[in-house]
Protein backbone atom coordinates (compact mmCIF):
# COMPACT_ATOMS: atom_id res chain seq x y z
CA UNK A 1 0.00 0.00 0.00
CA UNK A 2 1.43 3.54 -0.81
CA UNK A 3 2.50 5.61 1.89
CA UNK A 4 -0.28 8.62 2.59
CA UNK A 5 0.15 12.15 1.27
CA UNK A 6 0.53 13.59 3.79
CA UNK A 7 3.39 11.99 6.42
CA UNK A 8 1.59 10.78 10.09
CA UNK A 9 4.35 13.22 11.35
CA UNK A 10 3.12 15.92 9.70
CA UNK A 11 -0.01 17.91 10.61
CA UNK A 12 -2.34 17.26 8.88
CA UNK A 13 -4.12 19.77 5.94
CA UNK A 14 -7.73 20.81 6.15
CA UNK A 15 -9.52 20.53 3.40
CA UNK A 16 -13.39 21.05 2.73
CA UNK A 17 -15.13 18.53 0.63
CA UNK A 18 -18.52 19.99 -1.36
CA UNK A 19 -20.91 17.70 -3.17
CA UNK A 20 -24.26 17.15 -3.02
CA UNK A 21 -23.70 13.25 -3.61
CA UNK A 22 -24.03 11.86 0.03
CA UNK A 23 -22.76 8.34 -0.90
CA UNK A 24 -19.63 10.02 -2.96
CA UNK A 25 -18.89 12.82 -0.04
CA UNK A 26 -18.81 9.85 2.04
CA UNK A 27 -16.41 7.61 0.48
CA UNK A 28 -14.59 10.87 -0.28
CA UNK A 29 -14.11 11.95 3.03
CA UNK A 30 -12.89 8.18 4.51
CA UNK A 31 -10.56 7.99 1.58
CA UNK A 32 -8.82 11.41 2.16
CA UNK A 33 -8.63 11.41 5.64
CA UNK A 34 -6.32 8.03 5.40
CA UNK A 35 -4.51 10.35 3.16
CA UNK A 36 -3.44 12.68 6.05
CA UNK A 37 -6.13 15.29 5.77
CA UNK A 38 -8.68 16.82 7.99
CA UNK A 39 -11.79 16.78 6.33
CA UNK A 40 -15.00 18.89 6.52
CA UNK A 41 -18.22 18.30 4.40
CA UNK A 42 -20.03 20.11 3.24
CA UNK A 43 -23.63 18.68 0.73
CA UNK A 44 -24.37 22.48 -0.65
CA UNK A 45 -22.85 25.30 -2.14
CA UNK A 46 -24.45 27.08 0.26
CA UNK A 47 -23.23 25.13 2.96
CA UNK A 48 -19.82 25.55 2.18
CA UNK A 49 -20.10 29.33 1.64
CA UNK A 50 -21.13 28.99 5.60
CA UNK A 51 -18.39 27.28 6.81
CA UNK A 52 -15.45 28.84 4.57
CA UNK A 53 -16.82 32.24 6.41
CA UNK A 54 -16.51 31.17 9.54
CA UNK A 55 -13.64 28.98 9.75
CA UNK A 56 -10.26 30.08 11.30
CA UNK A 57 -7.89 29.51 10.77
CA UNK A 58 -9.16 29.12 6.56
CA UNK A 59 -9.06 25.88 4.58
CA UNK A 60 -5.52 25.27 2.52
CA UNK A 61 -7.62 23.43 -0.15
CA UNK A 62 -10.91 23.16 -0.72
CA UNK A 63 -12.84 20.09 -3.26
CA UNK A 64 -15.82 21.21 -4.73
CA UNK A 65 -18.41 19.45 -7.16
CA UNK A 66 -19.22 21.80 -9.83
CA UNK A 67 -22.79 21.26 -10.61
CA UNK A 68 -25.08 21.21 -7.32
CA UNK A 69 -28.29 22.54 -6.72
CA UNK A 70 -28.29 26.36 -5.96
CA UNK A 71 -25.34 28.04 -5.12
CA UNK A 72 -22.52 25.55 -7.93
CA UNK A 73 -18.70 24.94 -7.48
CA UNK A 74 -18.14 28.33 -9.16
CA UNK A 75 -19.70 30.18 -6.59
CA UNK A 76 -17.31 27.49 -3.93
CA UNK A 77 -14.39 28.27 -5.90
CA UNK A 78 -15.28 32.37 -5.98
CA UNK A 79 -16.07 32.34 -1.91
CA UNK A 80 -13.13 30.18 -0.67
CA UNK A 81 -10.38 32.07 -3.34
CA UNK A 82 -12.06 35.55 -1.84
CA UNK A 83 -11.36 34.69 2.08
CA UNK A 84 -8.60 33.48 1.96
CA UNK A 85 -6.13 34.04 -1.66
CA UNK A 86 -3.88 31.33 -0.64
CA UNK A 87 -6.47 28.65 -0.73
CA UNK A 88 -6.06 25.89 -3.49
CA UNK A 89 -9.41 24.12 -5.07
CA UNK A 90 -9.87 21.81 -7.10
CA UNK A 91 -13.17 21.56 -9.04
CA UNK A 92 -14.25 17.79 -9.46
CA UNK A 93 -17.24 17.30 -12.33
CA UNK A 94 -18.83 14.45 -14.13
CA UNK A 95 -19.47 16.83 -16.96
CA UNK A 96 -16.33 18.65 -17.10
CA UNK A 97 -15.32 19.84 -21.01
CA UNK A 98 -12.57 22.06 -21.64
CA UNK A 99 -14.14 25.02 -21.85
CA UNK A 100 -15.70 24.55 -18.11
CA UNK A 101 -12.11 23.63 -16.87
CA UNK A 102 -10.98 26.92 -18.92
CA UNK A 103 -13.19 28.97 -16.72
CA UNK A 104 -12.96 27.47 -13.32
CA UNK A 105 -8.96 27.92 -13.92
CA UNK A 106 -9.33 31.54 -15.21
CA UNK A 107 -11.22 32.20 -11.81
CA UNK A 108 -8.58 30.40 -9.99
CA UNK A 109 -9.04 27.01 -9.41
CA UNK A 110 -6.05 24.87 -10.00
CA UNK A 111 -7.49 22.67 -12.10
CA UNK A 112 -10.37 20.28 -12.94
CA UNK A 113 -10.75 16.49 -12.26
CA UNK A 114 -13.61 14.71 -14.28
CA UNK A 115 -16.11 11.75 -12.06
CA UNK A 116 -16.09 9.18 -11.99
CA UNK A 117 -12.49 9.37 -10.32
CA UNK A 118 -9.30 7.60 -11.36
CA UNK A 119 -8.23 7.18 -8.10
CA UNK A 120 -4.26 6.81 -8.63
CA UNK A 121 -4.29 9.94 -10.68
CA UNK A 122 -6.59 11.68 -8.25
CA UNK A 123 -4.05 11.00 -5.55
CA UNK A 124 -1.11 12.40 -7.59
CA UNK A 125 -3.15 15.53 -8.38
CA UNK A 126 -3.28 15.84 -4.81
CA UNK A 127 -0.20 15.16 -4.03
CA UNK A 128 1.04 17.95 -6.42
CA UNK A 129 -1.53 20.08 -4.61
CA UNK A 130 -0.13 19.39 -1.46
CA UNK A 131 3.88 20.23 -2.69
CA UNK A 132 2.07 23.44 -3.91
CA UNK A 133 0.25 24.56 -0.70
CA UNK A 134 3.50 23.91 1.34
CA UNK A 135 5.58 25.87 -1.13
CA UNK A 136 2.85 28.82 -0.31
CA UNK A 137 3.13 27.94 3.27
CA UNK A 138 7.26 28.84 2.80
CA UNK A 139 6.96 32.07 0.91
CA UNK A 140 4.31 33.41 3.21
CA UNK A 141 6.85 32.41 5.98
CA UNK A 142 9.94 33.95 4.55
CA UNK A 143 7.72 37.02 3.41
CA UNK A 144 7.35 37.83 6.87
CA UNK A 145 10.69 37.15 8.36
CA UNK A 146 11.60 39.95 5.31
CA UNK A 147 9.18 42.05 6.52
CA UNK A 148 10.11 41.73 10.00
CA UNK A 149 13.70 42.08 9.42
CA UNK A 150 12.68 45.68 7.08
CA UNK A 151 10.98 46.67 10.28
CA UNK A 152 13.76 46.09 12.45
CA UNK A 153 16.66 48.00 10.09
CA UNK A 154 14.39 51.04 9.56
CA UNK A 155 13.70 51.22 13.37
CA UNK A 156 17.71 50.70 14.15
CA UNK A 157 18.34 53.61 11.46
CA UNK A 158 15.51 56.09 12.89
CA UNK A 159 17.28 55.43 16.21
CA UNK A 160 21.02 55.95 14.76
CA UNK A 161 19.47 59.14 12.77
CA UNK A 162 18.23 60.45 16.68
CA UNK A 163 21.12 59.86 18.27
CA UNK A 164 23.41 61.70 15.74
CA UNK A 165 21.22 64.60 16.04
CA UNK A 166 20.93 64.50 19.39
CA UNK A 167 24.90 64.63 19.65
CA UNK A 168 24.84 67.58 17.22
CA UNK A 169 22.62 69.79 19.64
CA UNK A 170 24.01 68.92 23.04
CA UNK A 171 27.54 68.88 21.13
CA UNK A 172 28.74 72.86 21.44
CA UNK A 173 31.43 72.30 18.55
CA UNK A 174 29.92 69.44 16.59
CA UNK A 175 33.44 69.32 14.69
CA UNK A 176 34.94 67.87 17.86
CA UNK A 177 33.53 64.58 18.35
CA UNK A 178 35.35 62.09 16.36
CA UNK A 179 34.18 59.66 14.02
CA UNK A 180 35.52 56.79 16.75
CA UNK A 181 32.77 58.62 19.44
CA UNK A 182 29.52 58.38 16.87
CA UNK A 183 30.54 54.99 16.37
CA UNK A 184 30.57 54.10 19.77
CA UNK A 185 26.99 55.75 20.10
CA UNK A 186 25.40 53.43 16.97
CA UNK A 187 27.00 50.42 18.28
CA UNK A 188 25.26 51.51 21.80
CA UNK A 189 21.98 51.36 19.47
CA UNK A 190 22.60 48.49 17.93
CA UNK A 191 22.74 46.63 21.04
CA UNK A 192 19.97 47.89 22.89
CA UNK A 193 18.02 47.12 19.85
CA UNK A 194 19.28 43.53 19.63
CA UNK A 195 18.51 42.97 22.94
CA UNK A 196 21.66 42.61 24.56
CA UNK A 197 21.57 46.37 26.63
CA UNK A 198 19.11 46.73 29.15
CA UNK A 199 17.09 50.39 29.08
CA UNK A 200 18.61 51.43 32.53
CA UNK A 201 22.18 50.27 30.78
CA UNK A 202 21.65 51.89 27.57
CA UNK A 203 20.60 55.20 28.79
CA UNK A 204 23.73 54.82 31.47
CA UNK A 205 25.98 54.48 28.57
CA UNK A 206 24.59 57.18 26.44
CA UNK A 207 24.77 59.71 29.48
CA UNK A 208 28.52 58.30 29.96
CA UNK A 209 29.49 59.14 26.39
CA UNK A 210 27.84 62.27 25.90
CA UNK A 211 29.30 63.43 28.86
CA UNK A 212 32.40 62.71 27.63
CA UNK A 213 31.54 65.11 24.28
CA UNK A 214 30.54 67.72 26.89
CA UNK A 215 33.94 68.17 29.24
Amino acid sequence: MPPPIIPAHLPPQRLLLVDDDPLLLDTLRELLGTEGFLVTCADSGEAAEAILRQAQPPFELVLTDMVMPGKSGMDVLRSALELNPSCTVLVLSGFGTLREATEAMDQGAYGMVNKPLQLESFRQTLRRIVERTNLVVERDALKAKVRDLTQRLEAMETLQGRMEMLAQVMTPEPAEVSRKDLKELHDLAALHLRGQLTDEEFEAAKKSLLSKWLT
